[in-house]
């Protein structure tokens, strides 16, 4: 029991980043902790942590470990919840990346109905866009839109997302409105960074089942979706984005759908996790939580 002991400690410091925050959460003396790390590294005899006063960061050998770590504890759960009245419910910490746009709108709004039915869970919420180090970060799972590069983690659709162009009516009334997709060269573009962080914007479009692709100009170039929208409620370019994103910006007329017979390919939309043999109940089941509640509030409109 001791040599389980460790590991969670051990598992809970890598994502707290620090003794204090690790004994916080295990509800336990932050000597204790230290006391148990200690004697995790003497009996594998290396060290796993390196601490000074400011600051504690893993060795080599450390983010090698937890990830066994991870699998031993996750499967000693996941054995004990195969025969566990409460097997599908979700208990322990919970740690979620997704985009802020979705999480900010829809997810978190309803995580009381989530908490509710699961009380004995801890959520642990961050929103950004980027690639995540779910190992070295301490986080469960991540939410995210777009193809994904070939990655070791596990990846679960969740669905498929609309993507519409469209801009504001003071941009269309200065550029006037393209009728064709041939007439986008002479538009200018908001560029999303995250997508064309160097080069010239190109934007793809779905014409007669054949995907085109076409070059496109900028003005500016936004590193999130929030300045993103801005510049585009600005009248600085057009924007492909999420449909449901820009929803009751359309019903507003504050944004415009442009070529609506020529949109851009749909995007998937993911749930990734680590690669382990035995997948928790509380990453299972939010899984499924989030796909119900993101068809349910339309995220995924008539794409599935």
């Amino acid at each position: 029991m001791d040599r389980i002991r460790q590991m969670q400690a051990f598992i809970q410091v890598m994502k707290s980043g620090n003794f204090t925050r690790a004994a916080e959460a295990l509800r336990l003396p932050r000597s204790t902790v230290s006391t148990l790390i200690q004697e995790l590294e003497d009996r594998l005899g290396v060290q796993l942590l390196r601490r000074s006063t400011r600051r504690m960061t893993p060795t080599f050998e450390g983010t090698q470990f937890v990830k066994t770590a991870r699998e031993i504890v996750d499967a000693i759960e996941a054995s004990e919840q195969m025969f566990h009245p409460t097997s599908q419910q979700m208990t322990g910490r919970l740690r979620i990346d997704m985009p802020s746009r979705i999480g900010r709108r829809i997810i978190i709004p309803a995580l009381p109905s989530l908490i509710t039915m699961h009380p004995d869970v801890e959520l642990e919420v961050s929103m950004t866009d980027r690639m995540v180090d779910l190992v070295s970060e301490g986080i469960d799972c991540v939410i995210r839109v777009g193809e994904l590069s070939d990655s070791d983690l596990i990846c679960r659709k969740l669905g498929e997302i609309d993507i519409i162009t469209c801009a504001s009516p003071t941009y269309l009334a200065r550029m006037g409105t393209p009728a064709t997709p041939e007439a986008l060269g002479a538009h200018q573009v908001v560029n999303y960074t995250s997508r064309f962080p160097t080069a010239m914007p190109a934007w793809e479009y779905v014409a007669h089942g054949k995907l085109e692709v076409v070059p496109m100009t900028s003005v500016i170039s936004v590193n999130n979706v929030e300045g993103y929208l801005a510049a585009a409620l600005a009248g600085m370019g057009l924007i492909q984005i999420p449909a449901f994103d820009v929803r009751d910006l359309l019903d507003s007329a504050e944004l415009v759908e442009v070529l609506p017979q020529f949109r851009a390919p749909s995007m998937p939309l993911t749930l990734l996790y680590a690669r382990r043999r035995n997948v928790p109940a509380r990453i299972r089941i939010f899984q499924h939580w989030v796909s119900d509640l993101l068809r349910k509030e339309g995220v995924f409109d008539g794409s599935e």
